[in-house]
């Protein structure tokens, strides 16, 4: 298996590493590490994030894997590629997933 990150979550991963960066740098890079880190999880357990609801209505099978308390991987699993969609802040309204995806 290998992860693909799409062109959405590498542009999300960006983002919350130079929002952070300014704020707080040593924070900003643990977090993107730690995104990478947790992706890389789903190469030994695919299936470890639960399914995601509110893209249940779609043909695909997103899950997501919480990958720290504010942040979540959104990926499904495409044959033997684990494809992460997008990099979510579940402080966001839960609806702009729908529209984010």
């Amino acid at each position: 298996m290998r992860i693909i990150w799409t062109i959405q979550a590498q542009d999300d991963l960006e983002a919350l590493y130079r929002y952070w960066l300014p704020v707080n740098a040593r924070y900003a890079v643990r977090l993107y590490n730690q995104l990478i880190d947790e992706a890389e999880v789903l190469l030994t357990s695919p299936k470890a994030g639960a399914q995601e609801r509110r893209l249940a209505h779609r043909p695909e099978a997103y899950r997501s894997l919480v990958a720290d308390k504010h942040y979540k991987l959104v990926y499904t699993i495409e044959g033997e590629d684990i494809v992460v969609h997008a990099v979510w802040d579940c402080r966001q309204d839960p609806d702009a997933l729908i529209r984010k995806v």
